[in-house]
């Protein structure tokens, strides 16, 4: 590669050719990082739209969080099956990215979260430890 005295870079086909490549790796990334932002915006927006339905769940005690860091029906009533599921959903695609990002696994990652969510959930919410077992809070 050779610098012309105008600053222009000179460079054969081969320079040209890389060029191109890596300007292909680069909107690739770019486009991949935007949608990955962009996929993070609208399960956090899912997420704290199920709020406060889930909160009712809980405080009519229908469903608890398990210790995989994932909502579960405590009684045998299954009100809002959708919901339920749609938040599980999207607990486990966080789950997964923060798992890509520390190099660990998925499930380590919900235990993990189990753990935060008992410590902040209120009196009266049903939890479950690691044996299984259900116990309101």
């Amino acid at each position: 590669m050779k610098i012309s005295a105008a600053g222009v870079t000179a460079m054969g086909k081969q320079g040209k050719i890389s060029l191109f490549y890596l300007f292909l790796i680069v909107s690739f990334v770019l486009s991949a990082a935007t949608q990955v932002l962009a996929n993070a915006n609208d399960i956090k927006a899912r997420m704290q739209a199920r709020l406060p339905e889930i909160g009712a769940l809980k405080a009519q005690g229908l469903v608890g969080e398990n210790y995989k860091g994932y909502l579960e029906f405590v009684s045998g009533t299954t009100a809002k099956v959708e919901l339920v599921q749609a938040e599980n959903d999207d607990r486990r695609a966080v789950y997964t990215a923060i798992a890509g990002q520390q190099k660990t696994t998925v499930e380590l990652v919900g235990m993990r979260r189990a753990k935060q969510i008992a410590e902040l959930a209120g009196p009266g919410t049903w939890l479950q430890d690691g044996g299984g077992r259900w116990y309101k809070k």
